[in-house]
């Protein structure tokens, strides 16, 4: 009986495991990066090492890919390897609606209307590259490995954890059994709250985009759609931040 609990254990960890982990690792590592140099040099100002930064992109990118490799077996089980071209226009669709509702920066007017600071929901780091490396080989590499965690290692992560697991099982307890085109209408809603809770100084622009790439799952029952749409939105956006220098966003 204690043997056959221990494997039932093990599985259900694995599960857990493979869809939680790219996540986990993506948003652990930097920061283990961060406290690791710190304790080598505490005078290190770590937002303004160029080292530091590469680092932790090079860490955040191997590590999502290392787990996400892991579990990919698993992975493609669950989830057959099927894209729709729905996706594509609805990426970039997507790319669109978040720069433009950033542009308007609805949510300081809400706060400032609420008599409340605009930098009570916080700010993404904002950090210009080209200040931080100049205009040498190191900065070419760090655009590299980030639009690579843009494109492919926050999509992997996001989406994993979001229609892997979380949406699967609040839907159902015994979730590892459910596959994603029994998933309903409240999957929009409980995406749409993640995506708020995840970018809150963006919180407009998050809930309207996961509900769309949930509209969109809803309506391919494809979960690799939501990846590649994920992907595309991304990579458009970080195309427009250097473009526009629109930090930011970064």
């Amino acid at each position: 009986m204690n043997s056959t609990t221990n494997i039932t254990d093990q599985i259900e960890w694995k599960n857990r495991a493979v869809f939680i982990g790219p996540l986990a690792a993506y948003m652990l590592v930097a920061t283990m990066v961060i406290a690791i140099w710190e304790r080598i040099d505490i005078q290190l100002v770590t937002d303004d090492s160029p080292t530091v930064a590469l680092i932790s992109v090079f860490a955040r990118l191997l590590s999502v890919l290392a787990v996400f490799a892991w579990g990919f077996p698993y992975i493609k089980k669950v989830f057959p390897f099927q894209i729709s071209l729905t996706c594509i226009p609805v990426g970039v669709l997507g790319a669109m609606i978040w720069i433009g509702l950033c542009r308007l920066n609805l949510e300081a007017g809400i706060l400032s209307s609420l008599g409340l600071s605009s930098d009570l929901l916080g700010n993404r780091d904002a950090t210009n590259p080209w200040e931080l490396f100049g205009n040498g080989m190191s900065l070419k590499l760090f655009l590299a490995v980030r639009f690579s965690i843009l494109i492919v290692a926050v999509p992997l992560a996001e989406e994993l954890f979001l229609r892997g697991f979380l949406l699967r099982y609040l839907r159902d307890p015994n979730w590892t059994e459910l596959s994603i085109d029994h998933l309903t209408g409240s999957a929009i809603g409980v995406a749409a709250i993640y995506g708020i809770l995840t970018h809150p100084s963006e919180w407009i622009a998050a809930a309207v985009w996961f509900s769309m790439i949930s509209l969109l799952m809803l309506h391919t029952k494809k979960f690799w759609d939501c990846v590649v749409a994920h992907g595309i939105t991304n990579g458009l956006l970080g195309c427009y931040i250097i473009w526009f220098q629109d930090w930011r966003l970064w």
